[in-house]
């Protein structure tokens, strides 16, 4: 079965008839003891073998020792859909999806909608999405973003720039705006030819690690310093828009134009 010519998918809350199975049955095997459990998900197979799992969601316990299980689309997004390149719509939220994001989505071109919103997907956000700058992009409600994360753990720059339609897009804490500034400044001032540019407009790198910035404790930058870096081009409008910013040093650079 070729899917090359697939356009649309849709697999959004696909949950199926719920399936009981008593604990003490000689073909029931759960991987949990109606007795003990105490929540996550559950997996049984049934008389002819099939497995079926449910997350917490869909577990029931009765009292007469019965699991009722409510399963739901689970497991992995292939990378396979990497070659489905008519795709303009793929919605496989609100399922038990697990694993990370496929990179491989990036190269679906003519996407419109990804919601890959409320599953259990771990790992980063790939910053091959960031070329879906004509799409909806939704991962809000996944392990990747309700889970614990280290406080400077940010969204791919390139898709906090340049897709209007990813739903973190203005979540400050996903996608810092001044980052989005600063890499208007690199632009500008042909960032690729600083004698030291550790740092900048990487992906996944918060903007105060750039080398020559400085930020206050709320992750709002109080100074920039990059005197004899090799700067040329001009000075980027986006530097007025630094609202907490207090010292400049760009001396002994070759940068022409207006003062923003």
């Amino acid at each position: 079965l070729s899917l090359v010519r697939l356009r649309e998918l849709k697999l959004s809350h696909n949950t199926q008839e719920r399936q009981c199975f008593q604990f003490y049955s000689e073909y029931a095997r759960c991987d949990a003891s109606v007795h003990t459990y105490k929540g996550g998900d559950v997996c049984c197979h049934r008389e002819d073998g099939k497995k079926v799992c449910s997350d917490e969601a869909g577990v029931k316990v009765h009292e007469d020792s019965r699991f009722c299980l409510t399963p739901i689309l689970r497991g992995p997004i292939p990378a396979g859909f990497g070659n489905t390149p008519y795709m303009e719509v793929l919605d496989v939220s609100n399922n038990l999806l697990t694993g990370n994001i496929p990179p491989e989505i990036g190269l679906l071109s003519r996407i419109e909608l990804l919601d890959l919103s409320n599953n259990t997907l771990t790992g980063s956000i790939p910053s091959t999405l960031g070329v879906l700058v004509n799409a909806a992009v939704l991962v809000k409600d996944n392990i990747i973003i309700t889970g614990q994360h280290k406080d400077d753990q940010v969204a791919p720059l390139s898709i906090c720039n340049d897709v209007r339609g990813f739903d973190l897009f203005h979540d400050p804490m996903w996608c810092p705006p001044e980052r989005n500034l600063m890499r208007k400044f690199y632009d500008e001032a042909k960032g690729q030819e600083w004698t030291n540019s550790t740092g900048w407009v990487d992906e996944f790198n918060n903007h105060c690690k750039w080398y020559g910035v400085e930020c206050n404790e709320e992750g709002l930058i109080v100074s920039l310093m990059l005197g004899n870096g090799g700067l040329s081009g001009r000075i980027s409008d986006a530097i007025g828009n630094l609202t907490s910013l207090q010292k400049i040093d760009l001396p002994e650079n070759d940068l022409k134009g207006s003062i923003p």
